[in-house]
C-alpha cells in the first residue's frame, strides 16, 4: 500500500491481550527506576496480531519482568497492552497491526518500571492496499463532519465522494489518497462502533467501497434499519465495488449509516471497513 511503512503508523491499534503475574492497583501506578536499563534488540513481525520480542538483561535479578506499550504514530506517549507483567521476552498483542509500533520496558521486584526501549516498527512492509499507489499520507480524523470540500474532478455522475459536505464520521478513521479509487479519496477505521452517517434526498442509495484482505465487516443501516451485513474481504485489493444497493426509499429525506463492527472474516487479516463514495439513486 505505501513505500514504507512508517506512512502507516498513523493507524491506531486497541487494547491487546497478555499472560503473566498479575499485579496489583498500587503496582500500576508504577514509580519509575532509571537505574533499569531498557531492553535491547526490539523487534516486531505482524501476523494475525504484532508479535514483539526483545533481549534481556541476563543475570540481572532486579527484573521480573515487562510493560509493553503500543504507539499510534509521533507525539502519542503509549498505551501498555499487557494487563499483567509479562516474564518471557516475547508478547503477542492479537489487535496490533501493522500501523503501530513498540516500546518495552523493564519492571523491578518493587513493581518500579525501568526505562522504556525506542519505539520499534515492523520490520516488513505493510500489505494493506498494496496494488495501489498513495498520493499522500494518511489523516487522522476524529468524530468530524465535513464541510465546503470541492467535489473531486472527475467524479462520476450521481456519485458523492467520502468527504462531500455533510459527510459526517464519528470515532477515529483515516482519510487516504489513490488515484485508483472513487474521487481518488477513501475513509477506512477498523475500531468497533466507528462509523459513518450521511442525510440525502433520493429514492435509493449505492455504496461504492474497496475490498481487501486486510478488510473487515460492515454493517448497513438505512433510516435507522439494518438492512445489510458486508464482508469487505477479498484476496486481491478490489477498488470501485458496488457493496451495498437499496432502493424505493419514497420522497423525502433518508440517513444511510455505515458502522464497523470489529469483525472480520477468518481469512481477513484486520478489521477495516471503508468508503470511496455513495450513489444517490433518483426514483424510476
Amino acid at each position: 500500500m505505501l513505500a514504507s511503512a512508517s506512512l502507516y503508523l498513523l493507524r491506531l491499534g486497541e487494547t491487546g491481550k497478555g499472560s503473566g503475574t498479575d499485579f496489583s492497583e498500587d503496582e500500576r501506578a508504577l514509580i519509575l527506576n532509571p537505574d533499569l536499563p531498557p531492553p535491547r534488540e526490539v523487534r516486531v513481525s505482524v501476523d494475525k496480531g504484532a508479535t514483539v520480542a526483545w533481549e534481556g538483561e541476563e543475570g540481572d535479578m532486579r527484573v521480573i519482568g515487562y510493560n509493553i506499550y503500543r504507539y499510534s504514530g509521533e507525539g502519542d506517549s503509549g498505551e501498555r497492552v499487557n494487563a499483567a507483567i509479562v516474564s518471557d521476552t516475547v508478547y503477542h498483542d492479537d489487535d496490533g497491526t501493522m500501523f503501530n509500533s513498540y516500546a518495552v520496558a523493564p519492571v523491578d521486584q518493587n513493581g518500579r518500571e525501568g526505562r522504556r526501549s525506542e519505539p520499534v516498527a515492523p520490520v516488513a512492509e505493510p500489505k494493506s492496499l498494496s496494488a495501489l499507489v498513495p498520493m499522500a499520507r494518511p489523516v487522522r480524523l476524529e468524530d468530524m463532519t465535513f464541510r465546503g470540500q470541492p467535489a473531486p474532478d472527475g467524479l462520476p455522475p450521481k456519485a458523492v465522494d467520502c468527504t462531500a459536505d455533510g459527510m459526517s464520521y464519528v470515532g477515529t478513521w483515516y482519510l487516504e489518497r489513490y488515484a485508483e479509487v472513487t474521487g481518488g479519496t477513501l475513509m477506512v477505521t477498523p475500531y468497533a462502533g466507528s462509523y459513518l452517517a450521511y442525510t440525502f434526498a433520493g429514492d435509493g442509495v449505492a455504496v461504492i467501497s474497496t475490498r481487501h484482505w486486510n478488510y473487515g465487516i460492515m454493517e448497513v443501516y438505512v433510516d435507522g434499519e439494518l438492512r445489510a451485513v458486508v464482508d469487505l474481504f477479498a484476496t486481491e485489493t478490489l477498488v470501485k465495488q458496488r457493496v451495498f444497493e437499496a432502493s424505493g426509499l419514497g420522497p423525502g429525506a433518508h440517513t444511510i449509516k455505515l458502522a464497523c463492527t470489529g469483525r472480520r472474516n477468518p481469512s481477513a487479516n484486520f478489521t477495516f471497513i471503508d468508503v470511496e463514495a455513495l450513489e444517490v439513486l433518483s426514483g424510476p
